[in-house]
């Protein structure tokens, strides 16, 4: 008796599980984005000055790899179908690192999440107050950076970028 309701078990698990590998493929039409993925790098940074890129903090919320913008009620709200190919804490500071030297001014040896122990590299980092688009279809980046010599000299400042337009719908204009 306990075989025959072992075996009927069985057979109605398999019968409710092969359901599930049944089900037609469907394509996922997410769109994967990079930060600084157009960036050209400068040929020549042998006599530029060299620097690390520290950790980059951002507000708690942009720790996914989702691509959110706030709503007019301040409610934040994510992109259908679009995702960051890496967390921005990891993608900032390369994108950051590509543009200083696509500049031409800076030689970026390393940048976070890599550590270096070269105590000769002028060191940066970056706290974004903002990254994100508001409902006006206005882009605010609102960042305070510091820079630190290998003397221990400090600059610091904030930089706030020049307004940007995006029209809430193509998130390829807003990354």
């Amino acid at each position: 008796m306990i075989d025959r309701l072992l075996a009927l078990l069985l057979l109605a698990g398999s019968a409710l599980f092969t359901g599930c590998v049944n089900f037609k493929p469907t394509p996922d039409h997410t769109q994967i984005y990079v930060l600084a993925a157009n960036v050209e790098p400068s040929a020549d940074l042998t006599d530029k000055p060299r620097c690390y890129v520290g950790r980059v903090e951002l507000p708690g919320f942009l720790e996914g790899s989702r691509i959110l913008s706030r709503s007019a009620s301040g409610t934040v709200v994510s992109a259908p179908r679009a995702r960051w190919a890496e967390p921005p804490s990891e993608g900032l500071p390369r994108a950051i690192a590509l543009h200083l030297q696509a500049t031409g001014r800076a030689h970026v040896r390393a940048h976070y999440p890599w550590s270096t122990r070269d105590t000769e590299l002028i060191n940066i980092s970056v706290q974004f107050e903002r990254f994100s688009a508001n409902a006006e279809g206005l882009i605010e980046v609102i960042a305070q950076w510091q820079i630190v010599g290998p003397d221990g000299a400090v600059q610091e400042g904030r930089y706030i970028a020049p307004q940007m337009h995006w029209d809430g719908l193509h998130v390829a204009d807003y990354v």
